[in-house]
């Protein structure tokens, strides 16, 4: 029998993309799927106009919204796949999106996510994202973001799949407790890339499977508060001290780096930096559990974990910000 896939689509307030991103899903040329629709409490009238218009899908309404990471367990819950795969509503998928990937996982056991070649939808000559590549401070980038499509289909190794859409093993999804709730807006994907390194699965990006996402590079004190904080949450509940002072330097570098960031852009992030660190200290209790929990998903040391990951920051990304 054919792996089941359930594809778990989050929605706040999308009616704009609604129509555009059920429409392409349900053109898929892989059959054997279901579509959990998960609405955070959207005030626009967008869960009525799915529900009248797919009413084949299947529909989860969360009372309050619980982000992107609280939507993909809310349909966790009712998934009925072998596969997982969270979808940005924001997207429109290929035809051939959902049967590239699950070819590819099917022929590769060690491998515990893939993620497709995410275009920009305005511009489908230049890429959004092959994959994130994660650097060993826990920053989080798109791989060759902005570059042209070379139109390639071979298969890449990559360090973390995006949060825009990836397909995961139910199991391995299931086993470091569903996606990370703590990421409100945003940094699940690296979290989720982070723990599936840590159990010493393999990534790949498969360029055969396409989709196009309405995307845009930036930042907002709220948004940077949760990425440090969840960054430096990471950090602390999985790498050890000897780790720690042998990785000062770089991750000294970033820290400057960071702070720099938030100066030049004002006080508002400022304070949401240093309100990040003092967060870690208020939470070092749920930081502790975290280290427990993740103890034992823990199949490779830190220097296996840190091969896996990135030691290059991406400058232009980076420069893009300021």
């Amino acid at each position: 029998m054919p792996k089941k896939v359930s594809v778990i689509v989050v929605n706040f307030n999308g009616m704009s993309h609604i129509d555009t991103c059920i429409a392409s899903l349900l053109k898929q040329t892989y059959r054997h799927f279901e579509v959990i629709f998960v609405d955070n409490n959207s005030s626009d009238g967008s869960l009525q106009h799915a529900q009248k218009k797919s009413p084949q899908l299947i529909f989860v309404q969360n009372d309050k919204n619980l982000g992107y990471a609280g939507g993909i367990n809310s349909g966790l819950a009712h998934a009925t796949g072998d596969y997982i795969a969270p979808l940005n509503i924001d997207t429109e998928v290929t035809p051939n999106w959902l049967g590239a990937m699950v070819s590819f996982l099917d022929a590769n056991h060690q491998v515990a996510a893939v993620t497709p070649k995410i275009l920009l939808f305005n511009d489908r000559s230049k890429i959004n994202a092959l994959g994130l590549n994660i650097h060993v401070t826990a920053l989080g980038f798109c791989r060759q973001l902005g570059k042209p499509d070379d139109g390639s289909i071979n298969p890449e190794k990559v360090s973390g799949v995006s949060g825009c859409s990836y397909l995961i093993r139910r199991e391995i999804l299931e086993r470091m407790g569903g996606a990370p709730e703590e990421c409100f807006m945003g940094n699940d994907d690296v979290i989720v890339s982070w723990l599936v390194s840590l159990m010493d699965y393999d990534m790949y990006c498969v360029p055969e499977a396409v989709i196009y996402h309405k995307y845009m590079l930036k930042m907002s004190p709220e948004r940077l508060y949760t990425l440090e904080k969840n960054r430096q949450t990471l950090l602390l509940a999985t790498l050890k001290p000897l780790t720690f002072a042998a990785c000062f330097p770089i991750f000294l570098v970033v820290e400057i780096l960071v702070i720099g960031y938030c100066t030049l852009k004002g006080m508002t992030y400022l304070k949401a930096k240093f309100s990040a660190f003092s967060s870690l200290w208020k939470e070092r209790d749920s930081i502790k559990q975290k280290r427990v929990r993740y103890m034992h998903l823990r199949k490779v040391s830190d220097f296996e974990l840190l091969k896996k990951l990135e030691w290059n920051l991406d400058w232009r990304q980076i420069l893009h910000l300021f």
